[in-house]
């Protein structure tokens, strides 16, 4: 009993603690990624804007930017793995199929009027409500018509073969029409806050997502269409990162066994041997660091951790906002977050590394963390506002003391007075403010406190 007690209590620290830090905060710096030399993708700048969305769909693998054949003709099975990441990604739309299984030729040069048709062909074997206006249509016309191709002052060049980037846009821009035209996607939590003339659009964030989060609802990409600008907690593209990571890390020559317990330093060294990674890791790093990226942690593989990362929903309007030359601005500020976990005394830090270590040499205790941010991402998706409340207030009561003191309180007393300023300005303004979701979800936060300032508040389902 005792046992499960201890059990019962280290997960509600995981779930409303180091968690949170997905939920609350956008600087998660796995160091195996860091480690690795950063390469640029070998993309045409005609692409990058559909690129942008049709990568989150997960319809093809992010490897294939820097295989050095992105530009080259696509080859059979790459078509055949675009094809049916694609189909699944349509599946998850719950059309009924009029066939289950399809083929699509291959086994020569695959022409992009082969990809065409293809794609076509997959998207006719759906029984599309009328809005689609597929029947008895010409596939070439009818693609050229929705905008899923587009082609060059030569024309279509049919007959030419498709590059595998010209494939990946085409499928891209499919999936998109589908999805919008089906009225489909993931439903997020937005609401929308008005005084006068202006308005606001809260987004709550996940700042680690997955392929399902994508694509979103319409009406999530009309609110930000429809905004002047960007707010953002703070800008984690483009954002000057030099100082977290210089609070990250020890300057002064003594390293983490320097400043922790002989225990504590054993079990991490436990932790990493069961992580799979080198016993020096984390020596550099301060105990907060330490916690941070461990508790974004995927158990072994990179690929995963890596799409987290790219869906997180920030960094994706972050970057949709440079792309459109919207502009985007800071509620808080690098340092601010980064003073959060740097000056905390030593001892609570390190009392906070031990509770995660302690859940990660458990035999399940990583697939626990796993499953409550899966969770999380799918209330978001889901638009389960209630479902993600519950779950944050770990059993009807958000954990207090420690970490989620730091997190929470005057920080969102900070934002609330700044989005009221907004609310205030003269003139008409719009502009979509995208926050981590507990600071919008959790009684007495932002959302409850622009209320209580007056101003109307509207949850978007």
């Amino acid at each position: 009993m005792q046992e499960k007690k201890r059990w019962t209590k280290l997960k509600r620290w995981v779930g409303a603690g180091a968690l949170s830090l997905t939920l609350l905060l956008g600087l998660v710096f796995p160091v195996h990624a860091a480690e690795e030399p950063s390469a640029l993708p070998d993309i045409s700048p005609w692409s990058i804007s559909t690129l942008h969305e049709g990568e989150k769909y997960g319809i093809f693998p992010l490897e294939w930017y820097f295989d050095g054949t992105f530009k080259e003709p696509i080859t059979d099975d790459k078509f055949q793995s675009l094809m049916d990441a694609t189909e699944a990604e349509l599946d998850l739309l719950g059309l009924k199929k009029k066939e289950n299984s399809l083929s699509f030729e291959t086994g020569k040069a695959i022409s992009r009027e082969n990809v065409i048709r293809s794609l076509y062909k997959l998207l006719a074997n759906y029984e599309l409500p009328e809005a689609f206006g597929i029947t008895g249509v010409d596939p070439i016309n009818y693609m050229q018509q929705k905008g899923i191709v587009k082609g060059t002052k030569a024309g279509l060049q049919l007959e030419q073969p498709s590059t595998v980037e010209q494939a990946v846009v085409m499928a891209s821009r499919l999936v998109d029409y589908t999805y919008d035209t089906a009225e489909g996607g993931a439903k997020g939590l937005m609401w929308k806050v008005t005084n006068d003339k202006n308005t606001l659009y809260l987004l709550g964030s996940i700042h680690l997502g997955n392929t399902d989060m994508y694509p979103m609802h319409n009406r999530i990409q009309e609110a930000f269409e429809a905004s002047d600008d960007l707010w953002v907690e703070v800008n984690i593209v483009t954002g000057d990162m030099s100082y977290l990571e210089e609070k990250m890390v020890y300057s002064d020559g003594t390293t983490l066994k320097d400043h922790v317990t002989a225990e504590t330093y054993e079990k991490l060294q436990k932790v990493l041997a069961k992580l799979g990674l080198p016993a020096n890791t984390f020596d550099t790093f301060k105990p907060f660091a330490v916690s941070n990226t461990l508790s974004t942690f995927d158990l072994g593989n990179q690929t995963d951790s890596n799409t987290a990362m790219l869906t997180g929903i920030d960094s994706y309007f972050i970057t949709s906002a440079m792309l459109t030359g919207k502009p985007v601005r800071e509620l808080e500020s690098i340092k601010l977050q980064a003073d959060l976990f740097a000056d905390v005394p030593i001892e609570q830090q390190e009392k906070e590394l031990n509770q995660l270590l302690d859940v990660l040499l458990t035999d399940t205790g990583a697939e626990e963390i796993s499953k409550q941010l899966e969770q999380m991402q799918t209330e978001w998706i889901e638009g389960d506002l209630k479902g993600l409340q519950q779950m944050l207030s770990a059993e009807g009561e958000f954990a207090e003391g420690g970490m989620n003191d730091r997190l929470v309180g005057e920080r969102d007393k900070n934002m609330a007075n700044k989005l009221a300023e907004l609310l205030e300005q003269e003139g008409e303004n719009t502009s979509f403010i995208v926050v981590g979701a507990a600071h919008y979800a959790l009684e007495g936060m932002v959302v409850d406190q622009l209320k209580e300032k007056g101003y109307t508040v509207e949850f978007i389902q």
